[in-house]
């Protein structure tokens, strides 16, 4: 998984369906290293899962090994935004809200403890 822009493409025999191999050079790996160029395998046709990647247009790049080569269709091409934003998900939220209660809770535990200080007499209770 990458974004990256089309460099060009040259149409390949693909077994019957035919495609074309795109040249991209990676503007970003997401997932495994790819180097700085990669080539993959696109069918042509629409009707075979074929999408035409403009060149020098950034796109989000799905794609997994066929026969030792990377492959991808139209379903793999999205938006590079999309490919980015999945990635770069926030984490430790849960151990961000374990430290902010406890944070809460000793300024709690010290105020009233300052408050009882200053009028023993008081109470939390009305």
């Amino acid at each position: 998984m990458f974004v990256g822009r089309s460099t060009g493409s040259t149409a390949v025999a693909g077994g019957g369906i035919p495609q074309r191999r795109y040249r991209f050079e990676v503007d970003q790996e997401v997932k495994g290293d790819l180097g700085r160029t990669v080539s993959v395998r696109i069918p042509v046709k629409p009707l075979n899962g074929g999408q035409l990647v403009p060149v020098d247009v950034a796109a989000g790049i799905l794609m997994s090994r066929a026969n030792g080569e990377w492959f991808t269709t139209r379903c793999g091409i999205t938006d590079p935004g999309a490919v980015l934003a999945e990635v770069d998900r926030p984490r430790g939220n849960a151990i961000k809200l374990v430290i902010g209660g406890l944070i809460l809770g000793g300024v709690l535990a010290y105020s009233i403890r300052r408050v009882k200080r200053r009028d023993p007499g008081a109470t939390l209770r009305r």
